[in-house]
């Protein structure tokens, strides 16, 4: 065997463990099992993290092991029986990258051999951006981040408002993320005053579900500022500050892409075994899927998922247009393949269709 270990974190039950042991092995990787105690001790970055989701304590570990730079890029894996759309978002929200059922070795095996040779900081530099993450919440801060490390930022992090202004106002400074109980008045405040002194960077402020409606309401008279859901993937904020930075007005596309999260099963089109991604923006014309196991570029796939502002799933078959394995820095998305559409069961796709419509028209209102 040769690379780092894959880092086995927590308590597995016997089928979990055969199956990491089995995985790794495929991928010719030793497996190591610690407690998450021991984990904080590790010296050598590992090749890839794998944890337990169902029991207690997997929010701790993901904070541990994310809390250590050696570890904060390191891809983390989730084990789990189910993979819908709450264990993909509470894997997400605490910095994991994907989930694997429990005990599959074949699903695991291929997930570790797409990180053979990868690093988290390979790949080429976008450009010379930096992003400015605010929160009194190191956790937060830290997972926040690295979806936009990945996307290509250098990050700076404040935790709390005190020259975080002032910082905005630099010219490689190309978006602020901030939480919006940053200070007592909420962040929006100070994206107003980062306005009014000159500014020019994109803010994005991030709120629970809760205050998203008055958040909004704060936010509307600004210029380039939106509003994330704080219960969302990080990665949904690089998403918006891309999009805010480029301008949707010079969007060239026929249909718009919007951010859109539910679970998706798919396979290569006649294969006999469906895998489970997570979709992470969508059109009426094709779906990104988010997977550390991209499937490669022209290879027909099929794909199962629930289409937006539909009551029933749709089957629809499609063309892998590219895909982004696990360390292509400065990318907009997150390891997975990209789907142009082509096809789908008798009236999915006129569903697909329709639902990307209404779902469009609802976020963008008249501009869609």
């Amino acid at each position: 065997m040769s690379g780092n270990p894959v880092l086995a974190v927590g308590r597995f039950s016997n089928d979990a463990e055969r199956g990491i042991r089995e995985a790794a092995a495929a991928v010719g990787m030793p497996a190591e099992f610690v407690s998450r105690e021991a984990a904080r001790a590790v010296e050598e970055a590992p090749s890839a993290v794998v944890l337990p989701m169902g029991g207690r304590g997997a929010a701790e570990t993901c904070e541990t092991l994310r809390g250590q730079v050696r570890l904060a890029g390191v891809p983390l894996l989730g084990l789990t029986e189910e993979r819908k759309d709450l264990e993909f978002i509470e894997l997400y929200m605490l910095g994991g990258d994907d989930l694997v059922r429990e005990g599959s070795a074949d699903g695991l095996a291929r997930r570790l051999r797409g990180l053979v040779g990868a690093s988290p900081s390979s790949g080429p530099r976008r450009q010379a951006s930096t992003a400015l993450v605010a929160s009194p919440d190191a956790g937060w801060r830290s997972v926040m981040g690295r979806a936009l490390h990945a996307g290509g930022y250098e990050v700076r992090f404040f935790q709390s408002a005190e020259g975080l202004v002032e910082a905005s106002m630099a010219d490689d400074v190309k978006v602020v993320v901030a939480a919006y109980d940053l200070t007592a008045e909420g962040a929006v405040g100070e994206a107003a005053r980062a306005r009014d002194l000159g500014s020019k960077a994109a803010w994005v402020v991030v709120a629970p579900p809760k205050k998203m409606a008055s958040v909004n309401a704060a936010a509307a008279s600004l210029p380039r500022a939106a509003v994330a859901d704080g219960y969302a993937p990080p990665e949904n904020v690089l998403f918006l500050a891309n999009d805010l930075i480029a301008s949707r007005g010079t969007d060239k596309r026929a249909a718009p892409r919007l951010l859109y999260g539910t679970a998706v099963s798919f396979r290569l089109a006649g294969r006999d075994a469906d895998d489970v991604g997570f979709t992470y923006n969508v059109s009426e014309g094709g779906l990104y899927v988010r997977t550390l196991a991209p499937l490669d570029g022209g290879q027909d796939v099929w794909v199962d998922l629930w289409p937006p502002r539909s009551e029933r799933r749709v089957r629809l078959a499609g063309t892998v247009a590219w895909r982004r394995g696990f360390g292509s820095q400065g990318s907009t998305v997150p390891p997975g393949f990209g789907v142009k559409i082509v096809d789908g069961l008798a009236g999915d796709l006129a569903k697909w269709q329709a639902g990307c419509r209404a779902f469009a028209k609802t976020m963008l209102g008249d501009a869609a």
